[in-house]
């Protein structure tokens, strides 16, 4: 197969050039005429010629044809041809194999009989990654193999690593049953119901306790002797009091996304991290797409959104409805599903330029029972009498 190349010759004199190359026994497969130029398709061999005998003419070789033209570009991009190659090779090699076992339980038992039976059915490092029959395969038979160990094992791969998540079976305690305990108060309340279900109430609805106060005693008591002690049980919801402070800026900044986004990407090496790209955007949040991860070296693809600060400036009847939200929510984190606030009070209110300060009064409903378990000794030691 020829080699042609075209042969750009800055000279306006088209059919004096055809005569010349025909003289130089030059074959001509193709010709093109320009403004300030004469294009000829020639073997590359005969450009040799050219360069020799018609030094009168300035040429310059234009365009490169068929196998030449592939030769050419080889040879030019042969160090990132060869760069692609060799990255195409290792993300093969970095998609299927193993160099860590990560297994994810607290129990180090547990971690080890895991690696022992992944050893013996040939999941270790620095091997290529089973496909999912073969995966499915060994952990039924781990699972056969362990029954009264382990209750769930699941293993997947994410990069180099192999994560083996597992579960160890847990054995059910019957709820421990304690000899003798009370009923205290587990803060200062106003009792607001009692429901008892073993044991001497020593208090009543509407008594106010202090936190530690006995409301359900376990001791059992006829003519004012202890005759029995059990463990009390019972539920006792009070009405607790608190005081709460807060204070709220009448200026509020709020975050705005534009809907503008730009792209980067970032190498996180341990924890430190090199973004490849300078942000184009002066305000942004990023999100984290993990393309590659290999123990402590990432690549991440870094979404940015912009946003903008706004500024709002609140009246004080909203800074003030925001405030005493803020004191309600600060209870509510400390309450149950089935505890409530039952009022709410302002007892003082400042205002200045820049905040509001209240202070909020909070009465709720919550239980207030606690189980105290007592020594029998030491609670003869202290009365100075025991059941009869």
């Amino acid at each position: 197969m020829n080699k042609l190349i075209w042969v750009k010759f800055y000279n306006n004199n088209y059919y004096q050039l055809i005569l010349r190359l025909n003289k130089l026994g030059i074959t001509i497969y193709n010709s093109k005429k320009d403004k300030d130029c004469i294009l000829i398709k020639i073997k590359r061999e005969d450009y040799d010629k050219i360069k020799k005998y018609l030094i009168s003419y300035k040429t310059e070789i234009y365009s490169l044809t068929g196998i030449l033209k592939i030769d050419w570009l080889i040879k030019k991009y042969i160090i990132f041809i060869m760069a692609i190659i060799i990255s195409i090779i290792f993300l093969l090699i970095c998609n299927n194999l193993v160099l860590k076992i990560d297994i994810k339980n607290n129990n180090n038992q547990i971690k080890d009989l895991v690696q022992n039976e992944l050893k013996a059915n040939g999941l270790t490092i620095l091997k290529f990654k089973k496909n999912h029959k073969e995966i499915e395969k060994v952990v039924n038979k781990i699972l056969d193999d362990n029954k009264d160990t382990l209750e769930w094992l699941e293993i997947k791969y994410d990069g180099l690593v192999m994560i083996v998540n597992v579960t160890e079976k847990t054995i059910i305690k019957e709820k421990e049953e304690y000899n003798y305990c009370h009923i205290v108060a587990s803060s200062d309340a106003k009792i607001l119901s009692l429901n008892i279900y073993r044991g001497v109430p020593l208090k009543e609805v509407n008594d106010y306790v202090l936190k530690g106060d006995i409301i359900l005693s376990g001791d059992i008591t006829f003519n004012e002797e202890v005759k029995n002690r059990v463990c009390a049980s019972g539920e006792v919801y009070g009405e607790v009091w608190y005081k709460v402070k807060v204070e709220v800026p009448f200026k509020e900044e709020n975050i705005k996304y534009t809907g503008k986004n730009r792209y980067n990407f970032n190498i996180k090496i341990n924890d430190e991290k090199y973004k490849i790209l300078k942000s184009r955007i002066k305000n942004y949040k990023e999100k984290e797409i993990n393309l590659y991860k290999f123990n402590d070296f990432e690549i991440n693809l870094v979404k940015e959104k912009e946003y903008v600060v706004e500024t709002k400036t609140l009246t004080e009847e909203e800074a003030y409805n925001k405030a005493l939200k803020l004191a309600q929510d600060k209870i509510l984190l400390k309450l149950d599903k089935d505890e409530s606030i039952l009022l709410k009070k302002v007892l003082k209110k400042e205002v200045n330029d820049s905040t509001i300060y209240l202070e909020v009064f909070i009465i709720t409903k919550e239980n207030i029972g606690l189980l105290k378990v007592t020594d029998v000794a030491e609670e003869d030691a202290n009365n100075g009498s025991k059941p009869n």
